[in-house]
C-alpha cells in the first residue's frame, strides 16, 4: 500500500488556512478604510463649522471676500459625495452601522454645507439665511438618496430628515422674506419641535392599506375600515410586517434626534436674544425654562427605549445649565429673588423626593405619583407655547405691527 507523506499532506491545509485567514481579514481592513474615511469628513466638517463661527463672529464678517466660503462649500459638497457613497456601499455590503454612520455624516456636512454658501451673499441676517440654506442642502441631498436607496431603515430615515427640511426650509423662508428677527423664528421652530416630539408616534406610524387582519368579531359582522374582508385573508406574521415596522422605527428615531436639536440649538438661540429688561420675556423666559426642564425630566418615564431616555435627560440638563447661564440676566435683582429662589429649592426637593417614591414597584401612592407625572408632562408641554410667545417678544411685535 502506498504511503502518505503527513507533511505533504498538511502543508496545504496550513496553506489554505492562511488564505482563508487572509480573505477574512480583507473586508475588516476595508470596513476599517471606510471608517477612516468617514472619521475624515467629520472631522472635515467640524474645522469647518469652527471656521464658520469665527468667521461669523468677526467683527468685519461684511467686508469679508467670497473665496474662503466657496472653497468651503466645494469642500462639503464633496465630502457629502464621499458620505452619500458611503452609505450606499454600506447597504449593498449589508453593513447597517457603516451605512447609518455615513447617513448622518452626510446630514451633517450638508448642514454645514448650505451654512457655508449662505457667506456667499450679503444679508442682514446671517443665522436666517445660513438656516435657509442649509435645509435646501439637506431637503436636496435627501431628494437623491430617495431615489438611490432602497433599504427599509435608511429609507425611513430619509423621508423623516427631508419632512423635516422641507417645512423648516419654507418657515425660514417667510422670515427671510418679512425680516423677521431670529429669535421669532427660534421661537416659533422650538414651539413646533415640542409639539411634534409629542404627537410623533401618531405622525409616523400608520397602517397601510394592504395589511388585512382576521379577527373573528370583523369576520362575523364582514366589516373593516376598509370594507369587507377577502375570503383569502390571513393573519399577518413578523415577515410581512418587517420592512414596514423597520421604517417606522428608522422614522421614530430620526424624527426623535431631529426635534430633539431643534429644540436644543431653538432654547439656546431664545435665551441669548431674550430682551431681560422687559418683564414679559423675562416672565416668559422663565417659564419656558421651567417648562421644558419639567417635560425633558418627566417625558423619559413614558418611553420605553433607552435611546430617548438617555437623550431627553441629557437635554434636560442641557436646558438646565443653559438656564443657570441666564439666570444672573433674568433674576437681576437677587433681593427681591430671594423668596423665588426658596419656592425653587423647596420645588426642587419635593420632586426629589417624587423621584424617590416612583421608584417603588407597587402601590397607591407610586400610582398616584405616576398619575401626577403624566399630568405635569402635558401641562408643561401646553405651557411651552405661550411661555415662548412672551419670551421671544412676540407680544412687542404684534403691537408694533
Amino acid at each position: 500500500m502506498p504511503r502518505h507523506d503527513g507533511g505533504a499532506a498538511s502543508a496545504p491545509s496550513a496553506e489554505s488556512v492562511r488564505r482563508g485567514g487572509h480573505d477574512g481579514a480583507r473586508p475588516v481592513v476595508q470596513r476599517s478604510l471606510d471608517g477612516v474615511a468617514l472619521a475624515s469628513a467629520a472631522l472635515f466638517g467640524f474645522v469647518a463649522v469652527v471656521a464658520l463661527t469665527a468667521s461669523l463672529m468677526s467683527p468685519s464678517v461684511q467686508e469679508q471676500t467670497r473665496d474662503t466660503p466657496m472653497v468651503l462649500f466645494a469642500g462639503m459638497t464633496l465630502a457629502v459625495s464621499l458620505c452619500d457613497w458611503l452609505c450606499l456601499k454600506g447597504i449593498r455590503d449589508h453593513d447597517r452601522a457603516m451605512s447609518l454612520g455615513a447617513f448622518a455624516c452626510s446630514v451633517m456636512l450638508a448642514v454645514c454645507g448650505g451654512a457655508a454658501a449662505s457667506f456667499m451673499i450679503r444679508c442682514t441676517q446671517p443665522m436666517t439665511a445660513g438656516a435657509l440654506f442649509a435645509s435646501c442642502y439637506v431637503a436636496v441631498n435627501m431628494t437623491l438618496m430617495m431615489v438611490l436607496v432602497a433599504d427599509p431603515t435608511i429609507g425611513g430615515a430619509i423621508v423623516a430628515t427631508f419632512a423635516s427640511s422641507v417645512p423648516l426650509m419654507l418657515i425660514c423662508a417667510v422670515a427671510l422674506i418679512h425680516t423677521l428677527h431670529v429669535r421669532l423664528l427660534a421661537g416659533f421652530v422650538l414651539t413646533v419641535a415640542v409639539c411634534c416630539l409629542q404627537m410623533l408616534p401618531n405622525i409616523v406610524m400608520h397602517v397601510p392599506d394592504r395589511y388585512l387582519v382576521e379577527w373573528r368579531t370583523y369576520m362575523t359582522r364582514r366589516w373593516t375600515v376598509r370594507g369587507g374582508i377577502p375570503e383569502k385573508s390571513r393573519v399577518l406574521t413578523r415577515a410581512d410586517v418587517h420592512d414596514d415596522m423597520q421604517t417606522f422605527l428608522a422614522r421614530y428615531s430620526t424624527g426623535f434626534t431631529i426635534c430633539m436639536m431643534l429644540m436644543l440649538l431653538t432654547y439656546a438661540i431664545v435665551a441669548d436674544s431674550c430682551a431681560f429688561d422687559q418683564p414679559y420675556d423675562r416672565i416668559g423666559f422663565l417659564t419656558l425654562s421651567a417648562a421644558l426642564f419639567l417635560f425633558l425630566t418627566l417625558k423619559p418615564r413614558q418611553s420605553g427605549r433607552p435611546f430617548e431616555r438617555y437623550l431627553m435627560r441629557l437635554g434636560g440638563v442641557t436646558v438646565l445649565l443653559i438656564w443657570c447661564m441666564h439666570m444672573p440676566h433674568a433674576l437681576p435683582d437677587w433681593g427681591q429673588a430671594l423668596p423665588l429662589a426658596c419656592v425653587l429649592t423647596v420645588g426642587a426637593l419635593g420632586l426629589t423626593m417624587a423621584f424617590g417614591m416612583l421608584a417603588q414597584h407597587g402601590g397607591f401612592h407610586s400610582l398616584a405619583l405616576s398619575r401626577i407625572g403624566d399630568v405635569l408632562c402635558f401641562a408643561s408641554m401646553m405651557c411651552t407655547p405661550p411661555a415662548t410667545f412672551f419670551a421671544v417678544g412676540a407680544l412687542e411685535f404684534i403691537r408694533g405691527l
